[in-house]
């Protein structure tokens, strides 16, 4: 009897974790998709200038008309 009370215990317990587990999961994966939905209905941030680009324009500039310092003499 106390064999079979255990083994109905030990199920019980194990299927409150599966459905607890299977809750938080959701939540999860909702809270997901919920982040995903927003960001797509967000507008696009301008473009911000690339730093490798600007830097290849002023070497053509020369250093006197930036006003940067020179090694120049």
């Amino acid at each position: 009897m106390i064999h079979r009370l255990r083994g109905l215990i030990g199920a019980v317990s194990f299927h409150r974790g599966l459905a607890l587990g299977a809750l938080v999961g959701s939540a999860i994966a909702g809270s997901t998709i919920w982040a995903r939905i927003r960001e797509g209905r967000r507008p696009a941030a301008p473009d911000e200038p690339d730093p490798d680009q600007a830097g290849t324009a002023l070497r053509d500039v020369p250093p006197e008309a930036t006003g940067r310092a020179t090694n120049r003499d």
